[in-house]
């Protein structure tokens, strides 16, 4: 029986990026089953490439003018009008609908959404891609939170790790909470040749926005600062691109690194790994990284914080090296450790794949758009 389906990005400050990639799949497969899918979205993201893939597809587009609480106080009584506009367009778009899935982008960001679900007497599905320790709401917003998470039919967690400090965080059980894997940007088969051949003892890869204060690219760049770095023949590619590749690119040049190549934007991950023998990422926080999980289905441990969902795929020292917290001392000390080791990557990029393959299924979102049709039918 076909359904009707309303997916609400509610991230207000960042274009389209990875926490994007479940919910717009799962609405993109469901549209092209011949369900109904409407998507509201905030304009900035209007022209995109994956939206127009929506459209596409015959989902619904609803665009919202855009709204961050962080503007200064006098932009947000030129936008009062905005609440008013975003509730006529909302109920709207979800007229008729069996299920809401609105991806959250922040606290700040997703407390209206909830508060209107509701009130208007929605059923509705929460995706929670990240947490952060740096982060916390105060007891007022935590309590609206609250309430928001347990009126969910369901709310989807990345990772363990972000489910268990969501609990935390607005001391509550979450009890209809559900770990749920995002897709991955390679094959499932994915075998790239193995670098081989290298004027570099060690190649790294360290994959992801340009953004220091979540990835931490200023700790790499410490490290690789250090003096028994700067003697050993390595190669780090930083891959991607983001609002800190100014600052990031003067403190390497501060730093007088020549190890380190700012690489841009790469389409094709598989092909980054023809040519380097492990990933490395600083991140201060995550919530299940895609990087981690792209890099272990083609072969390639991975040296990482211990943040997020690493820890539930990397095993020290078997399949990859966890630094216990991100600062540059543990992160050295994790580095150093696959530079110790550097002649059994290949071997632990093996078990890497092996492990990866048994955490992910083949079709992620398959899984996901399964579970919103189980969610749809049950009872309250």
């Amino acid at each position: 029986m076909k359904k009707k389906y309303l997916f609400v990005a509610s991230n207000e400050w960042a274009n389209w990026g990875g926490s994007e990639l479940l919910w717009s799949l799962a609405a993109e497969k469901l549209a092209r089953q011949g369900h109904e899918v409407r998507v509201s979205v905030p304009d900035f993201v209007r022209g995109t490439p994956q939206l127009e893939t929506l459209r596409s597809a015959g989902c619904g587009i609803f665009l919202r003018p855009h709204y961050s609480p962080f503007l200064h106080r006098w932009t947000r009584r030129l936008f009062r009008f905005l609440p008013e506009y975003r509730l006529m367009q909302l109920r709207k778009a979800c007229a008729g609908v069996d299920l809401v899935v609105v991806s959250q982008g922040s606290f700040g960001d997703i407390i209206w959404w909830l508060e209107a679900f509701k009130a208007e007497g929605l059923k509705f599905a929460i995706i929670v891609q990240s947490a952060s320790d740096l982060w916390w709401p105060d007891d007022v917003l935590a309590g609206r939170l609250a309430a928001g998470y347990e009126k969910a039919a369901r709310i989807y967690f990345v990772s363990e790790d972000t489910l268990a400090l969501s609990k935390r965080q607005l001391a509550t059980s979450l009890s209809r909470g559900k770990i749920v894997r995002n897709p991955f940007n390679v094959s499932y088969d994915a075998r790239p040749d193995w670098p081989e051949t290298s004027s570099y003892e060690l190649s790294l890869a360290c994959i992801g926005r340009l953004d220091g204060a979540t990835k931490g690219h200023d700790l790499l760049l410490a490290v690789l600062a250090l003096p028994h770095w700067r003697k050993r023949r390595v190669h780090v590619s930083l891959i991607g691109t983001g609002m800190n590749e100014r600052v990031l690119r003067a403190l390497t040049n501060d730093l007088k690194l020549d190890s380190v190549e700012f690489a841009g934007h790469q389409s094709d991950i598989e092909a980054v790994w023809k040519t380097h023998h492990a990933l490395v990422l600083p991140s201060r926080f995550e919530g299940m990284p895609l990087v981690v999980v792209e890099a272990m289905l083609c072969g390639r441990p991975c040296i990482a914080t211990d943040v997020g969902g690493s820890r539930e795929l990397i095993r020290d020292g078997i399949n990859g090296f966890l630094a216990k917290a991100a600062t540059v001392e543990m992160l050295d000390d994790a580095m150093n450790g696959a530079w110790d080791n550097r002649s059994r990557l290949r071997e632990m990029g093996a078990q890497a794949s092996a492990d990866a393959h048994a955490f992910v299924p083949r079709d992620p979102v398959e899984h996901f758009v399964r579970d919103l049709e189980n969610v749809i039918t049950a009872k309250p």
